[in-house]
């Protein structure tokens, strides 16, 4: 994911993601080293976060990348 500084944020709306073209999902390793499924957002001004509280994302692989693999 190159040198950008992931961040985990909660969604107002998780709904509204399922249909976005900016959304896909993928597996997201956080601070404690938990890895969820999540969505990563290529949209850098969506409306449908909460940036109030966020924390750190580690590590992110993108499911259609390891379908491709």
């Amino acid at each position: 994911m190159g040198r950008k500084q992931m961040k985990i944020v909660r969604l107002l709306e998780p709904e509204l993601c399922l249909e976005c073209r900016f959304a896909e999902r993928a597996m997201v390793e956080n601070e404690a080293g938990e890895v969820q499924r999540m969505v990563y957002c290529r949209r850098l001004d969506c409306d449908n976060w909460d940036i109030l509280s966020f924390e750190p994302a580690h590590n992110v692989h993108l499911e259609q990348d390891e379908e491709a693999a």
